[in-house]
């Protein structure tokens, strides 16, 4: 994550992320998918807005559909990050939202580490990555990776971090189709099938570090693919239709 500070304030830029590869090895007994993912942080940013406050929290947010209240990661974490610390102040916060909300960009989770980060700083701290891991993890499956960042791959329920040193640099395309998709839905719509084989994410992993575009598009693979598409027709439509060009 970058920051910017000056005194009493911090701005952090919480970037997205996008899964190149993504298979599902099968359901846990916590009813949790168990997965394992190559993570991309992607230079598309929120930017999150602190400065200390005289009195509780004060959060606002630039996309009116989002909420402000409690059930909001970015209060969620601030909460969090008070009781772990033991430090009851205020803070002010305003989020800059640009990631697109629903997209699978992981934008929510970003915003909540950024907020346990920029806390750290803004408050003197002094939290390691091991101890913003284990907070990042009580709020949600994604969240972890964005401690990181980078390329990293990721299992579990996607807590489980492993970064890779990836040794070439790749620009992105990412297209928006201007509708949430819903991630719970989409698994909760998902059926495993046992005699399916399952994809190697090591097979992968070479085509990552290949440096060939080409090599690495043909590559790309999500389990949840025809879910998605059987749910949501129109990004089978953008999908087909990118493949024209």
């Amino acid at each position: 994550m970058k920051y910017w500070e000056e005194r009493g304030k911090i701005t952090i830029a919480a970037p997205a992320k996008i899964n190149l590869f993504l298979e599902i090895l099968g359901k846990r007994p916590d009813g949790y998918h168990e997965i394992e993912t190559v993570m991309q942080g992607i230079s598309l940013y929120d930017y999150i807005h602190m400065e200390n406050h005289d009195k509780d929290i004060e959060f606002t947010c630039s996309n009116p559909k989002l909420t402000v209240g409690e059930d909001n990661l970015i209060l969620k974490a601030v909460r969090l990050f008070q009781k772990a610390s033991g430090i009851s102040r205020g803070v002010k916060i305003h989020l800059d939202k640009r990631i697109p909300v629903g997209a699978g960009l992981g934008g929510g989770s970003s915003d909540a580490v950024a907020t346990l980060s920029g806390l750290n700083r803004l408050w003197q701290v002094g939290y390691d990555e091991t101890k913003l891991i284990s907070l990042a993890e009580k709020l949600g499956s994604d969240t972890p990776f964005f401690v990181f960042g980078n390329t990293a791959i990721c299992k579990g329920r996607g807590e489980v971090v492993t970064p890779y040193n990836l040794p070439v640099k790749y620009h992105y395309i990412v297209i928006y189709p201007k509708f949430e998709v819903s991630t719970a839905t989409v698994y909760k719509n998902f059926k495993i099938v046992l005699t399916k084989n399952l994809k190697d994410v090591s097979f992968f992993l070479q085509s990552l570090a290949s440096g060939n575009p080409e090599q690495l598009g043909a590559c790309l693979y999500n389990r949840l693919e025809d879910v998605v598409f059987k749910l949501y027709p129109e990004i089978e439509k953008i999908k087909k239709n990118i493949g024209k060009v």
